[in-house]
Formats: structure tokens, sequence, C-alpha cells
């Protein structure tokens, strides 16, 4: 029997295929590496990186939807508030998030003039 995985309603036939249109749209791994230190209101997390507030948005409501990040909302005062933190699921994926984190900093680095080193 075939295997089928899902990611972003979309089916998939391989694990690494589906993973990696998980976490490989812009702005994700960023997110999640964030996200991996503490809890971020909103706003807290748009002013630790230059995306929009519109792609912020939209991302952490992909990660949301495919159970990644967890919308924690709480009244304080007569207000909604809400933080943004990692899932179970979201930190398992630290690792591999970790791992290209690493990779990138020992194959990727580029000098001044954009050469790699």
């Amino acid at each position: 029997m075939v295997k089928t995985y899902l990611a972003d309603q979309q089916l998939f036939s391989c694990p690494v295929e589906t993973t990696t249109n998980l976490i490989g749209k812009k702005w994700v791994p960023t997110i999640m590496l964030t996200l991996a230190n503490h809890p971020y209101r909103f706003e807290e997390l748009h002013k630790t990186m230059l995306a929009s507030r519109k792609v912020l948005k939209q991302q952490l409501d992909r990660l949301i939807s495919n159970g990644l990040v967890f919308n924690d909302k709480y009244s304080n005062d007569n207000q909604v508030t809400s933080s943004y933190s990692l899932t179970e699921e979201g930190r398992s994926l630290m690792p591999i998030i970790l791992a290209m984190k690493k990779w990138g900093n020992q194959y990727l680095v580029c000098d001044s003039d954009s050469k790699l080193n």
C-alpha cells in the first residue's frame, strides 16, 4: 500500500517533499526559530523580522492550520490578547530547522562581494 501525506490541504507521495512544503515557505524557518525560544505576541514577533504584517499573518495562519503553531487567546482586563507558540509537532521539527541553519552557516556564508567563502 502506498502512503499518502497531507500538508497545506495537498496530498503528496513523498514525506520529504511534504515536510519541505511545510517548512520551506518564505519566513517559516525564521518564524519557527523565533518561536522556539518562547511564545510571542504578534507585534513582538513582527518586530523580530522584516516580513510584512500581511505575510507574517498568512504564514502564522498556515502554520496553525498545519498544527505546527498554536495561537493562545486569553482575556486580560476585558481585552483579548493572544500569543503564538510552537506545538509539540512544531517543536519536533526544530532539529531539522537547526540542522538547516548549521548547514547554511557552514556552506552558504558569503563575503561582502556576494561570493561564497
